[in-house]
């Protein structure tokens, strides 16, 4: 059975569990799980990680974009025009993170919220963090692989 179908059997009260926008109140929380993701996914062996920096990130994602949260994660977005196609808004994510068994429920929040504003969503696998499975989710979910990624530090 794949992830959908065991989601199915936890107790009634953790599929109550509320994803809901973010607000400027969560940033201190955001923070703390930006510098768990951001060591998990080694970013900040290639450009470190500033939490004041992130918190202004996150100020402007949810005062323009989209974060969502539950209460162990949370995933991020910001939209505009695609640099080939102006007419064509993207979506890009930039974050996500759960630590618990919201994960699937912060992406379906995510495609819900770019499905209404977007021409498209993309996402990204992070070769730290398992890239071969989440590729399968992406693809079972209707995503096409793109492009990939690769950083060079001076």
């Amino acid at each position: 059975a794949d992830r959908r179908d065991r989601r199915h059997h936890l107790p009634h009260f953790a599929e109550q569990r509320m994803i809901r926008p973010a607000t400027l109140a969560d940033i201190p929380r955001l923070a703390e799980w930006g510098q768990r993701f951001a060591e998990r996914a080694k970013l900040v062996d290639h450009v470190g990680y500033e939490p004041a920096d992130m918190a202004n990130t996150f100020k402007v994602m949810i005062e323009d974009h989209l974060v969502l949260v539950g209460d162990n994660g949370a995933i991020g977005a910001m939209k505009g025009p695609h640099p080939f196609n102006y007419a064509h808004i993207c979506a890009q994510e930039v974050f996500w993170w759960s630590e618990g068994r919201e994960g699937l429920r912060l992406l379906d929040g995510l495609e819900t919220w770019a499905r209404a504003n977007c021409h498209s969503l993309r996402m990204i696998t992070l070769e730290s963090v398992d890239a071969d499975r989440t590729a399968r989710l992406y693809e079972r979910k209707g995503y096409a692989p793109l492009e990939r990624g690769y950083i060079k530090v001076f």
